[in-house]
This record gives structure tokens, C-alpha cells and sequence, in this order.
């Protein structure tokens, strides 16, 4: 007995939901997120066997290193909060707990705990239906189980990166504009149809043994370095980012094609590295080839506003700000391998300060009920090459899923958002960790603001054990890396913070191996390269560390300051790699530098107070760490008080993860691993929560009842590493009181 399967009624469905997310990229899976924990039915369609897109298992191996962002060069303490800082915390426990190249998993997990999101893995959208100026369904195929989707929603949410919701109407733009429409000066002269190019991924492993290589045909032929210029190549086991080409043909289109040809420029490269010259790889043998481009551009969805390039680098205020980048404006040649310059941005690279990216480039301008995020989003040429990196993309993602969910309470559409819902919206972001640099958003129902909190200890600064040393000389830099070019003033500084008045000295734990004193000198600036503020001098006598004592006596305003170093030969100073945010090194070059100078201020300096959980930061500021650290030592507690009993159904802890330097598969230090909450009424203590195993930054805990309490208490019971207890917040809400 058989069955004939074709056109049965069981190989089709017709699926009604609120909001359809295409795409499974880390933009759509937090796009999905974002909405579904705000309780908006959701379909998330992906077309691989793996979420994650260029960071999943099929291009980067599993692997969250890739998901890069504003933290990644110049910029201190910029980490991504929200979920994609959830979603890197899960990963690292992972690892951390037997999983290798997990990533992906961590993602798909994420999605199916998720009881509000409807997942279609290997489900590709081939058409839209339209209505006017609003789309009513997509339908799709699942490419294994032949089956045909008929997906309704209210709410379409692009995350393809290509932007395939082109289809529907909505306009786009796919090309290079001209240098006069936005006058942005790393644009070209004339606007053209290039675009960056598309990378492939391979892995090389070390078999302990010489290996030889034998060209395949069609392999490209690089014969010497200098066919390969601005590309080093002496580290063959990651696979090169600059392998890319595709950029003047149609990188959707010609995808295949693409891939095809990086292939055999591959073949050719390790023929090169292999055969031509000694790059140290006689042992190496390629063992896996990513099976899919990883496309850096294509169509770029237009919203009411294209960020552009002048827009990013004046750091714009803009009232709509729903995301965040700093990656500096990376725009690849359109002639990838096969470009004679840089392949990266020409140099000098473009740092951008840590800008705001707007609400209005996250939705369609002439589509109603269409929002994107990812590499797809309002933006020129220029501005895509920063914001395409995959952290602030899942910050688009948090952010337009956000946003559904404030459509759907008021029936509305994007818009309408920034129009009339702005202050909601971006207080949803804040209340949901998706917190930004210098853009705090005031959350007046959180009870926490208006209670008396206080610890059994706060963290007074001071010097901390010396790990190593190095010298008031900077060591030369390569040069071979275009994004890390040093500044003119190479002398080794400190970033500072001043809570008092005054400043009487800097101490400073300094080595001395020569055989007669040395007097070095010291500036003390606001900026690294600004104006001296105060200079003073001190003898380091010989003798290795040493506290050396420079004398200030100054009346100062409290905030940010910097010290500077003169050079000298035979005396080094020690350092540290305790995080303490406030307090890093000065920047030399692209990169940041994690170890701090061993020293001391007088008066004793006070930055991690408890009033710090109060305020709506969420992260380290300019002027404050906005964060609270206790004495070293657990257990450590918090007391929350009011006048009068207070009511709550919701709670929120806020952790420190180190914003400032990712240890991708390593579980923060830094980070609360063990807790407990209690609360006060009626003069009894009752625990209302426990958590033995903590590893995320944000917790948040929905009550299953009303807690009525006049004092809450908060155990911090120990740490995944770190001596002290740290929190940047607790907030308690009545979730009724919610607008």
C-alpha cells in the first residue's frame, strides 16, 4: 500500500500570526526576541539548517567571535547590552560547560524556549502579497519537508540582509551614491551600481607532518607577497577576512558565481601560501570550506531617514535613537582580492565616536507595516560600513521587534511610533537592558529611584597586585595594519576618575634597574593630547616596585582625567589586569590596551558608591563607572528601604559582564554567579528568589504575585572569579503601572 502526497491538503498551511520575521540572522533572531517576550505572536522563517547567519556554524564555525561591534577597536566599556549581550553570555557558559562552536545552538535555543515564536528552519520566502501600501502575507516552501506556508501577519520585519522584502514595493537602494548627495567625502565621485564584495571561510589544521598542495584547475595563481599587497597571510589557520571579491557584479544574482570564483581564488592563495615562498604553512591542510558566501552588501532598504556618513562621524543627536555603533567606516574595495589597495577602508580609517543610529532608517518609508534590520537598513554606501557588523545589527533587531510590540498595544504602524509613542518606546529599550553610551532614558515607575539604598561595603580605589611591567618607551608597531596607526604622542598615559575635590598625589608602583635615581615627570591633562592642567616630578630611586609619590595639591572639579608620562630610559611601571571601569590605559593606536598602571590617588577616590544602582546608565559613562563594587570579600548585601510598604510584581539585577573586554568563550569574572533575594513585611523576612549558576549581565524576574514589601535585601553569595561584588542595577516595577 502507498500514498500520493502531491497537492495534499497536509503539505500546506496557512499560518495567522502577529508579526512574521524573515531572516535568522543574529537581526531576526533578536528582532524575534524582542517581541515575543513582549508577548507579540511571532514567525520567525530561516532558509538554513542553522540560525546565525556569517556567525553560524556554516561560515564561522559556531563561533560569537565574529559577531563584532562598537567594542571592538578605540571604544572602551561599548560592549552590546540587550540580548545579544544574553544570547554571548549563554554561549560562553557553554563552553565553558563541554560545548565547542556552540553558537548557533545558543541562538536556536534561545528561539524555541521562546513560547510565543513559531520557528520554520529551512523555509525560504519566495513571494509577498500587497495590498496598497501595506503587505499581508508571505508565502514560503520548506525546502525538506515540501512544505507550502501561507504566512498572514500584521507586521513584517526584513532580517534577510539582501532585503528581500524588495519584492513587496519597498524601495531600496543597491550601489555606491555619489560623493555630492550626501556630501560624504569617502564616497565616490559618481554614484555606480558597486558594492563590497563577498567573503569565503575556510579552516587550515596543523597535521604534524609536511604537506604537500597540488593546485585543482581553475585556481587562481598568485606567484609573489606582492601580488597580495596590504594582506598578510603568515597565519593560516582562521582563513583570511580580505578573501573577497564579488562587489562589481550583482551580489544577489550572481551569488553562485561569487562563490564559485572565491573558491578557486582559495585553491589559489593556499597554492601561494603553500608553494610560493616561506609563509610557515608546510604542515597545514585545509580541512573545511564554508559552503556559503559571507556577503558584507546588497539592497539597502530606504526608511524616512538615510544615516550617512557625516551623520556618524558629528555623532548626531538624534531624538529617535534605537541603536547604537562605533565600528569604524570599513568599506570594502568592490574589486576585493583583485584591488591594489587596502582591503579594508583606504587609510587613514575613520573612527567614528559611538553614534546613534535613528528609529526612522529601522522602518519603510512607502511600505506601512515593514521594519528591517541587519546590513539592510536606511543608510548610504558609506554609513553601511560601519553598521553592518553583526552587533549592532542585533541592536536593530532588539529595536524594530521592540517596536512591534508598541505598534500592536496601539494599533498603529512605525510611523507612528516616532511620532507619537517616542518616549515609550525608547523606555521600553532601557527597561529591557538594550542600554546605550551616554543616552540613558529616565524610568520614573521603578521604585528603586525613590528608596534609601545602602551596602555593607563599597569599593574604595587604590592599588591592586601588579601582574607585570612594562616600560615609559612604547614598543614600535608593525605598520602592517592600517586601523591601528599610533599617535604622534606615543607616551604611556592612564585615564583616571576624580570623585573628590582635590587632588593631592598619584602614587605610582614603578621600577627602577639602573644604579642611580631618575627623575621622571608626570602631566595631568583632561584630554590625552590637550593642554597640561599640572605637572610634577618625582625621583625613582633603584629598586624594583616601588610606590613613587607625585605631588599635586590641586582643587579640582570631579570627572575624567589623564596622566602622562615622560619617557625614560631603565624605570618601568607595573600593571594590572583588574577591570575597574573608569580607569584604563591611554589608547595607542586602533586597539585598546587591558592592562592598567598600578597606582594610587590621594585623596582615596570613591567612583563605585551604591547610589550609582539608582541612576538609569546601566553602564560606564564618561564621568562615572555608574556602577556599584564592593570591598573585596562574600557574602556582600544590598538594602533597599521606603518610608512605606511598597508593591511590585517585577525585578531586575543588573551584573557586570566587563563591558570593556569580551572573553568569548570564558564566563565573565566579573559576574555575580550566586544569589539570593529576601523582602520584609510585616516585620518577618521572607525569600522571594535564589539563583545558584547565574551568568548572564541582566535578570529579569516576572513575580507570580504582588510582593508587598518595605525593605528588600539582596545577597550576593559569590562570584565567577572576581574578589568583589558587582551590580550596575536594581529596579522594581508594578507592571500595571506600565504605560
Amino acid at each position: 500500500m502507498y500514498k500520493t502526497h502531491s497537492n495534499s491538503p497536509c503539505f500546506r498551511e496557512k499560518i495567522e500570526t502577529e508579526l512574521l520575521v524573515v531572516g535568522g540572522g543574529v537581526s531576526g533572531v533578536a528582532a524575534a526576541l524582542a517581541a515575543a517576550r513582549e508577548g507579540v505572536k511571532t514567525v520567525l522563517v530561516q532558509n538554513r539548517p542553522v540560525l546565525g547567519g556569517v556567525s553560524s556554524v556554516e561560515y564561522s564555525e559556531g563561533n560569537a567571535r565574529c559577531v563584532n561591534g562598537a567594542y571592538n577597536y578605540t571604544h572602551r566599556n561599548a560592549r552590546e547590552c540587550g540580548i545579544i549581550e544574553e544570547l554571548k553570555n549563554a554561549n560562553a557558559w557553554h563552553y565553558e560547560n563541554g560545548y565547542s562552536s556552540c553558537w548557533s545552538q545558543v541562538l536556536r535555543e534561545a528561539i524555541e524556549n521562546e513560547k510565543n515564536i513559531r520557528l520554520l528552519m529551512n523555509t525560504e520566502a519566495l513571494a509577498v502579497t500587497c495590498e496598497k501600501n501595506r503587505i499581508r502575507s508571505v508565502s514560503a516552501r520548506g525546502i525538506n519537508s515540501e512544505m507550502d506556508y501561507t504566512i498572514c501577519a500584521d507586521f513584517f520585519i526584513d532580517a534577510t540582509g539582501d532585503g528581500f522584502f524588495a519584492a513587496a514595493g519597498a524601495e531600496f537602494r543597491m550601489g555606491r551614491e555619489g560623493k555630492d548627495e550626501f556630501n560624504e567625502s569617502l564616497a565616490p565621485d559618481e554614484p555606480d551600481a558597486k558594492t563590497m564584495g563577498s567573503s569565503i571561510s575556510f579552516r587550515a589544521i596543523d597535521a604534524g607532518h609536511p604537506v604537500p598542495f597540488k593546485a585543482p584547475r581553475g585556481a587562481y595563481r598568485f606567484e609573489t607577497d606582492a601580488d597580495l599587497p596590504f594582506r598578510t597571510h603568515c597565519n593560516p589557520r582562521k582563513g583570511y577576512w580580505w578573501l573577497e571579491w564579488g562587489g562589481e557584479v550583482d551580489t544577489i544574482k550572481d551569488n553562485e558565481l561569487i562563490y564559485q570564483k572565491l573558491r578557486n581564488i582559495l585553491f589559489g592563495l593556499w597554492d601561494h601560501v603553500k608553494n610560493r615562498g616561506d609563509h610557515g604553512a608546510d604542515n597545514y591542510v585545509i580541512d573545511w570550506i564554508a559552503p556559503i558566501t559571507g556577503k558584507r552588501e546588497s539592497r539597502r532598504l530606504i526608511g524616512d531617514f538615510m544615516l550617512s556618513q557625516n551623520d556618524i562621524m558629528e555623532n548626531r543627536d538624534f531624538p529617535d535613537a534605537a541603536a547604537y555603533g562605533g565600528w569604524p567606516i570599513d568599506i570594502h574595495p568592490p574589486e576585493g582580492i583583485f584591488s591594489a589597495g587596502h582591503p579594508g577602508s583606504t587609510p587613514p580609517f575613520f573612527f567614528p565616536p559611538l553614534y546613534a543610529v535613528p528609529f526612522r532608517s529601522l522602518y519603510s518609508r512607502n511600505i506601512a507595516n515593514l521594519l528591517m534590520a541587519g546590513r539592510n537598513i536606511s543608510v548610504t554606501h558609506v554609513a553601511l560600513g560601519t553598521t553592518r557588523v553583526m552587533a549592532t545589527c542585533a541592536l536593530c533587531g532588539q529595536a524594530v521587534g521592540s517596536a512591534v510590540s508598541l505598534m500592536k498595544k496601539y494599533h498603529c504602524d512605525p510611523r507612528d511610533i516616532f511620532n507619537a509613542h517616542l518616549t515609550e518606546f525608547r523606555k521600553l529599550l532601557q527597561k529591557n537592558d538594550h542600554v546605550m553610551p551616554g543616552r540613558p532614558v529616565p524610568v520614573p515607575e521603578d521604585l528603586v529611584r525613590e528608596a534609601q539604598i545602602s551596602a555593607t561595603s563599597e569599593l574604595t580605589f587604590g592599588m591592586v597586585d601588579p601582574m607585570g611591567e612594562e616600560t615609559l618607551f612604547r614598543e614600535p608597531k608593525s605598520g602592517l595594519d592600517p586601523s591601528d596607526v599610533p599617535p604622534e604622542d606615543r607616551r604611556q598615559g592612564q585615564h583616571i576618575l576624580i570623585t573628590s575635590s582635590r587632588l593631592d598625589a598619584i602614587e605610582l608602583l614603578m621600577n627602577n634597574r639602573s644604579s642611580a635615581p631618575v627623575e621622571v615627570t608626570m602631566r595631568l591633562r583632561r584630554d590625552p593630547f590637550g593642554e597640561d592642567l599640572a605637572v610634577a616630578a618625582a625621583r625613582v630611586t633603584p629598586g624594583e616596585r616601588q610606590k613613587v609619590r607625585f605631588d599635586f595639591s590641586l582643587e579640582l572639579e570631579s570627572g575624567n582625567y589623564v596622566f602622562i608620562l615622560d619617557g625614560k630610559e631603565d624605570v618601568t611601571f607595573c600593571t594590572s589586569t583588574a577591570h575597574l571601569p573608569g580607569f584604563f590605559r591611554k589608547a595607542d593606536g586602533g586597539y585598546p590596551d587591558f592592562n592598567n598602571m598600578v597606582f594610587d590617588i590621594l585623596p582615596p577616590q570613591r567612583p563605585y558608591g551604591v547610589k550609582n544602582l539608582q541612576n538609569d546608565c546601566g553602564r560606564p559613562g564618561k564621568n562615572s563607572p555608574n556602577m556599584w563594587i564592593s570591598a573585596p570579600g562574600f557574602p556582600q548585601s544590598l538594602f533597599l528601604e521606603w518610608e512605606k510598604e511598597q508593591e511590585f510584581d517585577r525585578l531586575d539585577l543588573v551584573f557586570d559582564t566587563n563591558l570593556d573586554e569580551y572573553r568569548y568563550n570564558v564566563v565573565a569574572p566579573e559576574c555575580i554567579k550566586e544569589f539570593s533575594v529576601a523582602y520584609e513585611h510585616a516585620g518577618q523576612w521572607h525569600t522571594l528568589l535564589t539563583e545558584k549558576d547565574n551568568f548572564y549581565r541582566f535578570r529579569r524576574f516576572d513575580l507570580p504575585e504582588k510582593v508587598k514589601a518595605r525593605r528588600i535585601r539582596v545577597d550576593l553569595l559569590a562570584s565567577h572569579g572576581d574578589k568583589s561584588a558587582r551590580m550596575y542595577g536594581i529596579h522594581a516595577y508594578l507592571k500595571e503601572m506600565e504605560p
